[in-house]
């Protein structure tokens, strides 16, 4: 009932689904990498739950298929390396997404040393006067 009122004064709309939310927030834009094997791929966005990346054609893994990534963000000052295993849900002739396995308290760190350091560089930008 109250998502109808909500729906009826324009709050809400009819195709809102809780289920259809993402549980992370997605961070595109960085300047990131991520090797799987021997190979590094361009990454076009990540979260807390996951990462979703450029291959090449038939790069070898298929949905379902589980997975060692590193990660490396390039922040202001360093690069942050992190090594997570994933499993494939999505792939495509030239992408690729997995979600992470649950993290390590290393690997929450990690990510949020990368989260502190992205922050702290929007902040800046947007203090610059054009």
């Amino acid at each position: 009932m109250i998502n109808r009122v909500l729906e009826l004064i324009g709050l809400r709309t009819g195709n809102d689904d809780i289920g259809t939310r993402r549980k992370h927030i997605r961070h595109d834009g960085v300047k990131a990498e991520v090797e799987v094997g021997s190979k590094a791929y361009g990454v076009k966005d990540w979260s807390l739950g996951g990462v979703s990346f450029e291959t090449s054609p038939y790069a070898g893994m298929s949905v379902g298929d589980k997975i060692q990534l590193t990660l490396k963000f390039k922040l202001a000052h360093e690069i942050v390396s992190i090594r997570q295993v994933g499993r494939v849900v999505r792939a495509a002739q030239r992408g690729m997404a997995a979600e992470f396995l649950p993290l390590s308290p290393e690997a929450r760190r990690k990510f949020e040393r990368v989260l502190d350091g992205l922050h702290a560089q929007r902040f800046l930008e947007s203090q610059v006067v054009a």
